[in-house]
This record gives structure tokens, C-alpha cells and sequence, in this order.
């Protein structure tokens, strides 16, 4: 089991072993649910920079990082969205 401290702003830190297992990295998203009274995180899945080579037809080099950073934003919008909805 793993602990973290809830800060006067009601940030908690998730510690790296957590991180680490989740695959989680600074600057992507998680999205935050409850569940048969717990809180559960999960992590916004993006597909890589090397799954994305290819995808794109361009003429001019193509930031990667920044198109799993986009494709990362909309799916998030799209969750944002979805839970509006229900």
C-alpha cells in the first residue's frame, strides 16, 4: 500500500513508485472517479511519439511530443465531454 498527504490546497502528490507503475509522466492527464466509495485515478492514454510516426503526411518536419500533447488534450475535452452527457 502506498501514502500520500492531501496539502491545504487538496493536492496530493502521487508518489513515483505509483507513477511509475501507471506510466504516468509530468504533464499528462489522469482522469479522477469514484467507485463503490474509493477514489480511483487513471491515466489519459495518448499514443506515443513513435506510434504517431507515419500517421500525419506532412512536407515539413512534425513535433511529435506536441501531437501526443494535442491528442492527449482531446481526449481528455472528449472525457470532459462524455461526462457531461450522463
Amino acid at each position: 500500500m502506498i501514502f500520500s498527504r492531501v496539502g491545504p490546497k487538496g493536492q496530493v502528490v502521487i508518489p513515483k513508485a505509483l507513477r511509475d507503475r501507471l506510466g504516468i509522466a509530468p504533464g499528462d492527464h489522469v482522469v479522477f472517479d469514484v467507485e463503490d466509495g474509493k477514489a480511483v485515478l487513471m491515466p489519459v492514454r495518448a499514443r506515443t511519439a513513435s506510434d504517431l510516426l507515419g500517421v500525419l503526411r506532412t512536407g515539413r518536419p512534425l513535433d511529435l511530443e506536441a501531437a501526443r500533447r494535442d491528442y492527449q488534450n482531446h481526449l481528455v475535452d472528449k472525457l470532459h465531454h462524455n461526462a457531461g452527457n450522463e
